[in-house]
C-alpha cells in the first residue's frame, strides 16, 4: 500500500511539472514530425534541387545537347548565371573533342560551402550527360539519328540506349525482400527512443529535490525498506516510458498522414514490440538512477541528463544514421544503448523480424539496465546513509 502511495505521489508531482512533460512528450513529438519531413524527400528519391551555371564559350548543337542531358539528370534544379553557384565550364573546342581518347571533360568549380552530396550529384550528372553527348555525336555521325530532329527527340533516343530501370528492394530479417522503408519508418523509432531516454531528466531531478528538501531523510525515518523507495521511483517513470512508447507510435499512425507523410505501419511480430518496450524502459529508468546518484544538485542533474542523452544520441545513430559515419565511428556507436534499441526497433519495423531476431539487442539493453541500476542503487544507498547521519548531500 505504501509503495502505491509513493508511486502515486511521484506521478502527481510529475503531472504538475510542465517543463518535464514538455521534454518527455512535446519535444520528441516535434522532433519526430520535423525529421519525418526532413527525410521524406530522401526516402522517396527526391533529392533537393541543385543550382548550377554552365559556361559555354562556343555554343553548338553538341553543347545544347549536353545542357539538355545535364538538366535531365538534375530534375527540379535550376541553371543560374548571375548568382555565385556551382560552375560547369565547357572548353571552346567542346564539340571537336568529343571523340578524343582519353577525353578531357568540363571543368567543375564548387563554392567553398557546397556540401559533399551536391558535389557528388554534379559529378555524376556531368559524367552521364557527357557520356550521352559522346554517344549522340557518334549516332549523328553514323546517321542513326537525324540532326534535323527536335532536340528532345534526339535526347529521348539516346536515353533509350543508355538508361535502365532498376528495382530496389531491401532484405528482410527472414531473408525475403520487401519494399524500401518510408520516412516514417526511419524517423519514428529514432526519436521515440530519444524521447524515452529523456525520462532521465525528471527522474534525477526529482531525487535531487528530495535530497535537498529533506523529504528523503524523513521517508527513510519511516519503517520503509530501501527497495520500496526505489520501486516507488521506478514504477511511475516506467509507466511514463510505456506511455511515451504508445503515444509516439500513435503519432506516426494518425498524425503524420494528416501532414501528407506516409503513415507508420507495424511490421514483423506485433507481440515482439512489448518486450522491446520493456527492455528500453528498463535501460532508461536504471540509467536515470545512476545519473541521480552521481549528480549532487539539480543543476548537475540537468547537465548530466541532457548532456549524456545528447552524446548517446549523437554516437548511437539517432541524429546521424550510422551508415553515414566513418567505420571507426560506427564501432563507437555500438557502445550506445540507443544504438541497440534502434537496431532492434528497425529490425522489427523495417526488417519485419521476430522476437528471436532482436534477442541479442534486448539482452544488451537488460545488461546495461542491470549494471547501471546496480551502480545507481549502491551509490544512492551510500548517499542516503550519509545524508541521514550528517544532514549533507
Amino acid at each position: 500500500m505504501r509503495l502505491w502511495a509513493l508511486s502515486f505521489k511521484e506521478l502527481l508531482l510529475l503531472s504538475r511539472d510542465w517543463h518535464a512533460l514538455g521534454a518527455l512528450f512535446i519535444m520528441p513529438g516535434l522532433f519526430l514530425v520535423i525529421m519525418a519531413f526532413a527525410m521524406s524527400a530522401i526516402n522517396q528519391d527526391e533529392l533537393p534541387a541543385v543550382n548550377f551555371s554552365v559556361d559555354i564559350p562556343n555554343p553548338s548543337p553538341a553543347s545544347a545537347f549536353f545542357l539538355a542531358a545535364l538538366e535531365k539528370q538534375l530534375p527540379q534544379s535550376q541553371v543560374q548565371a548571375d548568382t555565385p553557384t556551382i560552375q560547369i565550364a565547357l572548353s571552346p573546342t567542346f564539340a571537336e573533342q568529343l571523340h578524343d581518347n582519353p577525353h578531357q571533360g568540363p571543368k567543375l568549380s564548387f563554392p567553398a560551402n557546397s556540401d559533399t552530396l551536391s558535389r557528388q550529384r554534379i559529378r555524376s550528372a556531368v559524367t552521364i550527360a557527357l557520356a550521352q553527348t559522346r554517344l549522340w555525336d557518334f549516332l549523328i555521325d553514323s546517321e542513326l539519328i537525324s540532326d534535323n530532329a527536335p532536340l528532345a527527340e534526339q535526347l529521348q533516343q539516346v536515353q533509350l540506349q543508355t538508361q535502365s530501370e532498376l528495382k530496389e528492394y531491401q532484405i528482410l530479417s527472414s531473408g525475403a525482400v520487401g519494399n524500401r522503408a518510408s520516412a516514417s519508418q526511419m524517423s519514428v523509432p529514432a526519436w521515440l527512443i530519444f524521447g524515452m531516454f529523456f525520462i532521465v531528466l525528471p527522474m534525477s531531478n526529482s531525487l535531487q529535490l528530495e535530497f535537498q528538501s529533506g523529504v528523503l531523510v524523513r521517508l527513510r525515518a519511516l519503517p520503509l525498506a530501501q527497495s520500496t523507495l526505489l520501486l516507488s521511483k521506478l514504477i511511475p517513470y516506467s509507466l511514463i516510458n510505456m506511455l511515451q512508447f504508445i503515444l509516439l507510435l500513435s503519432l506516426g499512425f494518425f498524425v503524420l498522414p494528416l501532414l501528407g507523410l506516409p503513415a507508420l505501419s507495424i511490421h514483423g511480430n506485433e507481440l515482439a514490440y512489448f518486450p522491446l518496450a520493456i527492455c528500453i524502459t528498463s535501460a532508461c529508468c536504471c540509467f536515470g538512477l545512476l545519473v541521480a546518484a552521481v549528480a549532487r544538485n539539480t543543476e548537475q542533474a540537468l547537465l548530466l541528463s541532457a548532456g549524456s542523452n545528447l552524446i548517446l544520441a549523437a554516437i548511437g545513430g539517432i541524429m546521424v544514421p550510422k551508415n553515414m559515419m566513418p567505420i571507426s565511428m560506427q564501432h563507437i556507436a555500438e557502445l550506445s544503448p540507443m544504438s541497440w534499441a534502434l537496431d532492434a526497433f528497425l529490425t522489427l519495423l523495417v526488417g519485419q523480424g521476430e522476437l528471436k531476431d532482436i534477442a541479442i539487442w534486448c539482452y544488451y539493453l537488460l545488461v546495461f539496465a542491470l549494471c547501471t541500476g546496480a551502480a545507481g542503487v549502491i551509490l544512492l544507498h551510500r548517499r542516503v546513509q550519509n545524508t541521514l547521519w550528517t544532514s549533507q548531500n
